[in-house]
């Protein structure tokens, strides 16, 4: 059979679609403790009114302060309901223009618990510079999954970190996970860069390859840089790899439109 086969086309068609499902499946939990945390503040707020109420003691600033906050912790949950809800398979996919930033710091708030899970910190350094492209309402979260999953796995690989109460070694290098965002021109570029120490220079030009993983354990169907490289190419734009013996750098750069000073 060839690539032009229409059965090895269907079956490249069904495993893209299934990474694609295992990726939300693991940000879908840590979705659900990132929402807790709005509904408990609305919570909390909307008890301490009717209390002040209950009492007579309501304060008409306090009671505006709190609405406020009420109000602040309902947007973010509709930003990480939106997110989620966009990769229905009942969402369109049709494009439309969206704003990168945007898109990127919904997908990192979603992917806030696996952070955690890696004991690793998020250096994120949006752009200030509005602008849009036209794509598809997942396809920057997608790429933003896949990278930072890629950085979440390598930290994992490495175990726990282990911290030396006695202080007689050295302290451990902290994990971080750099995502970073920079408009020149009509160019948007995304940068997503770890320390945990790289990839074999034999490997680096093979993990674009369909199937390629740095798993061993079966746990990952090696499609993530695929699907990045896809999306990549059709927002008109390029994904290129870099490792050393710091880490990995992914950098994904596309054009785009900028809005309007308003």
């Amino acid at each position: 059979m060839t690539d032009s086969d229409p059965d090895v086309n269907e079956l490249a068609r069904r495993l893209k679609y299934s990474a694609r499902l295992a990726g939300v499946g693991k940000v879908a939990a840590g979705a659900a403790h990132e929402l807790n945390q709005p509904l408990n503040v609305i919570r909390m707020a909307a008890y301490n009114l009717k209390r002040a109420i209950e009492k007579n003691s309501l304060d008409p600033d306090v009671a505006l302060e709190k609405l406020a906050r009420i109000d602040d912790q309902i947007a973010r949950a509709a930003r990480l309901t939106g997110g989620m809800k966009a990769f229905s398979p009942t969402a369109s996919q049709s494009k439309t223009p969206i704003k990168p930033s945007e898109s990127i710091g919904v997908a990192l708030e979603l992917l806030a618990k696996r952070f955690s899970a890696a004991d690793a910190e998020l250096d994120y350094q949006p752009t200030d510079i509005m602008c849009e492209v036209q794509a598809v309402p997942t396809a920057l979260q997608e790429v933003v999954f896949n990278l930072v999953e890629n950085a979440v796995d390598a930290f994992m690989r490495q175990g726990p970190v282990v911290f030396d109460i006695t202080g007689e070694s050295e302290p451990a290098e902290a994990r971080v996970i750099n995502v970073i965002e920079t408009v020149q021109g009509n160019s948007f570029t995304l940068v997503v860069s770890d320390n945990a120490g790289g990839i074999d220079p034999e490997r680096i030009a093979l993990v674009h390859a369909p199937f390629v993983t740095e798993a061993d354990d079966g746990s990952h169907p090696g499609m993530g840089l695929t699907i990045c490289h896809e999306i990549a190419a059709e927002l008109g734009g390029t994904l290129t790899l870099a490792s050393d013996s710091t880490g990995v750098t992914a950098t994904v750069s596309f054009p785009v439109e900028l809005a309007p000073a308003e």
